[in-house]
């Protein structure tokens, strides 16, 4: 039976420990509300807000009758509003379903020990050194008509000459800029692969003796064993491709069909002569009820064989 003293001495350094928790994530905590909550909610305030340059330092509330008028503008006058969202949207899916696949295949290749691995593997991820501006203004000029080298390969393949800035053709824009945006892995590929080092090589060795081949290997272990890592980088890359904003900005500037969701934002605050922060806010709001659903569906879907599996055993 213990004392009291004792009891006493294991409740003060229980609230030591509690004491202690609370002094070192306060300074998190506290710049968690300035630098994230804080805007969130003035964004979340203001969308319902006539803001724009006639009362930029004074938003003013539209009144419970007309709360939604930023957000019947955007869906209903706003001429690029649901182009950017379309195009946001299959940006976001190819992340998940392009990106990631090919990432993964090639991490398991640069997990394979042959000669010369290590040089190829620094080789690739150099490009992710290199910020996302700085490849826009790259790809700016391959495809430049006048000296860019993607219409050259356009007229080899048409047999005449092709002058033409595809930036500002319909379809092909989004294409290329697509494809400015898309191929860059390298930092995906990376954690993928950190994650792959990390599996015991013990592990793969009981395989091997067990008959298994590399493919079956990458199958059944490598992959569900990555499967928590795999689940983050489709968020990141999901999100990434919804937010898409320097490709957009340094290549096209939404011209041709390319508006993306985070385009549209600063048109609305920026580059309009009204200044349209309450509008631009209801974009944002959006934008982020976007981006949560997304990490609400890519959670489902990597839960879902889980819950199957759970299901299956419960019948059984």
């Amino acid at each position: 039976m213990k004392t009291k003293p004792t009891l006493l001495r294991k409740g003060r350094m229980e609230w030591q420990r509690k004491v202690f928790i609370a002094g070192f994530l306060a300074p998190t905590m506290l710049m968690f509300c300035i630098f994230y909550l804080y805007p969130l909610v003035t964004v979340f305030v203001t969308s319902f807000c006539k803001w724009d340059y006639t009362n930029i330092t004074s938003p003013e509330f539209f009144g419970w009758k007309d709360m939604f008028n930023n957000y019947q503008y955007i869906f209903t006058t706003y001429p690029f509003f649901w182009e950017a969202l379309k195009n946001s949207s299959i940006w976001a899916m190819l992340g998940i379903f392009f990106q990631i696949p090919v990432s993964t295949l090639i991490a398991l290749a640069f997990s394979r020990k042959m000669r010369g691995v290590n040089v190829i593997r620094n080789i690739y991820i150099v490009p992710c050194m290199i910020s996302s501006a700085a490849l826009g203004m790259i790809f700016l000029q391959l495809y430049s008509p006048l000296y860019g080298i993607v219409n050259p390969v356009i007229s080899l393949f048409k047999g005449e000459a092709f002058g033409e800035n595809i930036l500002l053709i319909k379809d092909s824009a989004f294409i290329a800029l697509t494809c400015a945006y898309i191929f860059f892995t390298g930092t995906t590929t990376l954690m993928i692969l950190g994650n792959i080092m990390a599996i015991p090589q013990e592990v793969r060795e009981a395989a091997y003796l067990d008959g298994a081949s590399g493919f079956v290997q990458d199958l059944h272990i490598t992959i569900p064993m990555i499967k928590g890592t795999l689940k983050t980088v489709s968020v990141l890359a999901a999100t990434s491709g919804f937010l898409l904003y320097n490709e957009v900005f340094f290549l096209t500037k939404g011209a041709a069909g390319t508006y993306s969701i985070s385009y549209v934002i600063r048109e609305l605050a920026i580059t309009s002569p009204r200044t349209q922060f309450g509008r631009a806010n209801a974009v944002a709001l959006i934008q982020i009820l976007g981006g949560m659903l997304i990490i609400l569906i890519v959670n489902i879907v990597y839960g879902l064989p889980d819950v199957i599996e759970k299901m299956r055993k419960r019948r059984n």
